[in-house]
């Protein structure tokens, strides 16, 4: 058997835009586009393959954005308004700062950033708010003091 050169039976006279369109089915109710093609393993954002000199891979939603809209500004991500990874309608996809778009998400870092009391119920306001780690995490000053003193008391009495 006579092998092909690499390459040459993936060749398609389709244009990116065609490509992409395959790619995706609308989902009626949210009006997301969400990605059917190949995806990344590390989170589910769809990749896609632009033809050009470097034929480079891309991500499927940053491609859309700057298909559709505009060329993303350096040192903006893509935030999925819709909160779906595999979306790639440009309707619900906005350039953020990094910061902005973890934020704005559902992990424990935007949860803590997004908490206004400490477990106890205290507020988290200037007066009683230590900074930790550079300011990147922070504790509650009336708890930090009854703990001191519970721990003082304790090893006072032994």
């Amino acid at each position: 058997i006579e092998k092909m050169p690499r390459g040459v039976y993936n060749r398609t006279s389709k244009s990116d835009l065609q490509r992409f369109e395959e790619e995706y089915i609308t989902e009626p109710n949210s009006g997301c586009w969400i990605w059917i093609g190949s995806r990344r393993s590390n989170g589910g954002y769809g990749q896609f393959w632009i033809r050009g000199p470097d034929n480079k891979r891309v991500l499927a939603h940053r491609w859309s954005y700057e298909h559709f809209r505009e060329i993303i500004p350096k040192k903006l991500t893509i935030d999925h308004l819709c909160r779906v990874r595999c979306c790639v309608n440009p309707d619900h996809l906005e350039p953020v700062a990094n910061k902005e778009n973890i934020l704005r998400g559902v992990g424990a870092c935007a949860g803590h950033a997004r908490q206004t009391h400490c477990y106890k119920g205290h507020s988290f306001d200037e007066k009683n708010t230590i900074r930790c780690n550079q300011g990147v995490s922070r504790r509650c000053k009336i708890c930090r003091d009854l703990y001191m003193y519970e721990y003082r008391r304790k090893f006072k009495n032994q």
